[in-house]
């Protein structure tokens, strides 16, 4: 079962796509640097998850830390 608050992210072929494990990004579910400072903050090591295709394609992804979303 896809979770409810699950996104779909369009991928280009040979393309790498940064997303966002943390929730913070402001451009969710892009990874936008967002987690550095929050890292500082809270002593945390938040990074993006990269993602390539070898063709264009759509996948549905989730994040447990969504939710934490500040």
């Amino acid at each position: 079962m896809i979770p409810e608050n699950s996104l779909t992210v369009k991928i280009k072929s040979n393309a790498k796509c940064s997303i966002c494990t943390c929730g913070k990004s402001k451009s969710m579910t892009y990874f936008d640097n967002e987690n550095r400072q929050y890292n500082k903050n809270n002593s945390s090591n938040y990074k993006s998850l990269k993602v390539w295709s070898k063709e264009d394609c759509e996948i549905t992804i989730f994040s447990n830390m969504w939710n934490d979303n500040e």
